[in-house]
């Protein structure tokens, strides 16, 4: 399991290469690498290490590119300010 404390943008990247079994760059389509809701679903599973944490779809939705998807990674990732 992944602590949110230890994450980098390298672990990030190596949970998204799991699932995409081509190169991909910053402005890649996720639908052009092969990456749909449901396997975006799956790789936020994998890097978000409490299972009770909900995981809010709405910027999900607005996420087209690898770097838009590495955005809402991280913002799951990042406690919200004040909860400690």
């Amino acid at each position: 399991m992944i602590r949110k404390d230890d994450m980098t943008g390298g672990e990030i990247d190596s949970v998204i290469r799991r699932h995409v079994r081509r190169n991909f760059e910053d402005s890649s389509l996720l639908a052009e690498v092969g990456l749909d809701s449901l396997s975006v679903l799956r790789i936020a599973g994998e890097l978000v290490p409490d299972p009770d944490q909900e995981i809010d779809p709405t910027g999900l939705a607005t996420a087209r590119t690898v770097a838009d998807l590495r955005q809402w990674l991280r913002g799951l990732l990042t406690p919200a300010e004040g909860v400690r």
